[in-house]
């Protein structure tokens, strides 16, 4: 892995510099931080690194408006690390530490990230989750080699933000859901190791949920590890698969349409949560299918596809992405029918391995509730008409098989669209 030094302890900012000088010697350090995480961490950060003898500069993007990952800021950071042969130091959480985890790589370059709150997967994960010409993706790039947190820091962070990292990790749920499904087909394997690595931490996590509410310092601690595991999994697998389904993939549609409430970007871990709930109500869907519903459903032509795909997305560039995306894994005549049949003769499979692998939705729906994270449209200042919008977006913008193309594929899709509405009744 490319991680080589993980450090999550009371006091651990005071150990900054001599991580620092462990992982790296005494070369200089470029801390990048934005208003907020400056103000929390950045003088305790400098300070360590100054006493280990390591001489700083700093970037710092503004508290307001708050950066974003893209290749407008991923320039900024290349050209101040440039400047001489600094090792990026970076003092936040996850669009900081994707903005300079790709920094970093297009130099050929590790970097250190000193974590401000358990808010995302992300920092320990293979990859950049950037935009690029407005296009929603993950960059291949290396993971931190060193990943420090002070749980001091992490319990007190904003309540948002925790309750994003408790979003981001209940979204393993249906993403294993999804993998378990793309197994079953033969798309892509699971590898037992690294599905124990998140998914055992993931079940931890949710048992402790009253804790990580009320900011106990195990329960915070544990959302961390569980965060953390997410990504060492996705640095072993060079890919998001075990840590990402379709409800990412929704979050990824509302990140390129930069929804915002009350003036400020959705955080991730709230637009995955809203995914969760709904990736995880097609499911109870699906187990509640009959057999016989999945025959005769007609599907679109390629070119009715490639229409539906050009009218989705005004973005030309993002356009053209999603329709490379979208052929390389379109199906029709022999292979299509191929596929239903593999799909109909694995139903059975499948609704036993729903009932295993995702609690029940209005207990999970609880949880989140109760950590702070959104569980509806409404509560991310969407509506229930964009919400499915987002979902018919997901299906076309990744070659990852998901239950999206499930019912896609099964000529299900308006139908999995319209049970969206049982939503409307679950406000909360």
């Amino acid at each position: 892995m490319d991680t080589k030094i993980s450090l999550v302890q009371r006091g651990a900012l005071k150990k900054v510099g001599s991580t620092f000088v462990e992982a790296f010697g005494h070369t200089n350090a470029l801390l990048i931080a934005d208003g907020n995480t400056l103000r929390i961490g950045g003088f305790a950060t400098a300070r360590s690194l100054q006493k280990a003898g390591i001489e700083v500069r700093q970037f710092i993007f503004p508290a307001h408006p708050q950066p974003y990952a893209d290749e407008h800021s991923i320039a900024q950071v290349r050209l101040s690390l440039e400047m001489d042969n600094s090792i990026a130091v970076v003092l936040g959480s996850g669009t900081l530490n994707d903005i300079t985890k790709r920094a970093s790589s297009e130099l050929d370059r590790p970097y250190m990230v000193v974590a401000t709150a358990p808010s995302v997967d992300g920092y320990t994960s293979y990859g950049a989750a950037v935009s690029i010409k407005g296009f929603k993706q993950t960059l291949s790039c290396a993971a931190p080699m060193v990943v420090l947190a002070d749980t001091d820091i992490l319990c007190e962070a904003p309540a948002e933000m925790i309750a994003s990292g408790y979003g981001d990790c209940m979204a393993k749920y249906t993403a294993g859901m999804d993998w378990i499904l793309a197994d079953l087909l033969g798309v892509q394997p699971i590898r037992d190791d690294v599905w124990e690595m998140v998914q055992k931490p993931l079940r931890l996590v949710y048992a402790h949920h009253k804790g990580i509410a009320n900011r106990q310092r195990e329960g915070i601690g544990l959302l961390f590890d569980a965060l953390s595991a997410s990504g060492f999994a996705m640095q072993i697998m060079h890919d998001s698969r075990p840590a990402s389904g379709a409800e990412h993939l929704i979050s990824h549609i509302w990140e390129m349409e930069h929804l915002s409430k009350d003036g400020l970007p959705v955080s991730h871990g709230f637009k995955v949560a809203v995914g969760t709930m709904a990736i995880a109500h097609l499911y109870e869907e699906l187990a509640m299918l009959d057999v016989t519903e999945c025959y005769g459903k007609p599907t679109q032509s390629w070119e009715e596809r490639k229409q539906a795909i050009l009218s989705f997305f005004s973005n030309k560039t993002v356009a053209e992405e999603a329709l490379s995306v979208s052929k390389a894994k379109f199906l029709e005549g022999k292979a299509l029918q191929a596929r239903r049949k593999a799909l109909i003769a694995l139903l059975p499979t499948l609704k036993e391995r729903i009932s295993v692998q995702l609690p029940p939705s209005k207990e999970l729906r609880d949880s989140l509730i109760e950590v702070g994270c959104p569980v509806h449209p409404s509560h991310i200042n969407a509506t229930l008409e964009d919400l499915k919008r987002a979902v018919t977006g997901a299906q076309m913008i990744r070659n990852r098989y998901t239950v999206l193309d499930l019912y896609y594929e099964l000529g299900l899709f308006d139908r999995a669209l319209q049970s969206l509405e049982a939503l409307s009744g679950r406000v909360g």
